[in-house]
C-alpha cells in the first residue's frame, strides 16, 4: 500500500499549525483549553490522499478514502512525529489492526 510521505504530511501539519487560532480545540471536551485542531488524513491503496480539519460530519476531503490517520495538532506539536503517527494509523487500518489513540 502506498501512503503519503512523511515529508508531505509534515508540510501539511506545519502549514495548519500556523493557522491555529486561540479558540480552536482538538475536541469538544469542555475541559480542553489548549488551542489545537484535529486533522484527519485519508488515503487509498494507490497513495492518493486528502485531509480535513475538525469534525465535518462525514463530508470532508478525507472521508472519501478508506484508510485514515488522525493527528491532534497543537502549537507545540512535533509535526514530523505526528506525520509518522498518521501514516502508521493508515497502514494499521489497511492491515485491520488500528489502535485508536486519545488526544
Amino acid at each position: 500500500m502506498k501512503t503519503p510521505s512523511v515529508a508531505e504530511i509534515t508540510r501539511l501539519l506545519r502549514k495548519l499549525k500556523s493557522s491555529i487560532d486561540d479558540d480552536f480545540r482538538c475536541s469538544d471536551d469542555p475541559n480542553d483549553d489548549v488551542p489545537g485542531m484535529q486533522v484527519t488524513v485519508g488515503c487509498n491503496e494507490a497513495g492518493n490522499w486528502d485531509y480535513q480539519t475538525g469534525d465535518t460530519q462525514f463530508t470532508g476531503g478525507a472521508y472519501g478514502y478508506l484508510y485514515w490517520g488522525i493527528a491532534y495538532l497543537h502549537r507545540n506539536s512535533n509535526c514530523g512525529e505526528l506525520a509518522r503517527s498518521v501514516i502508521e494509523d493508515m497502514k494499521e487500518g489497511q492491515a485491520g489492526t488500528i489502535k485508536w489513540r486519545k488526544p
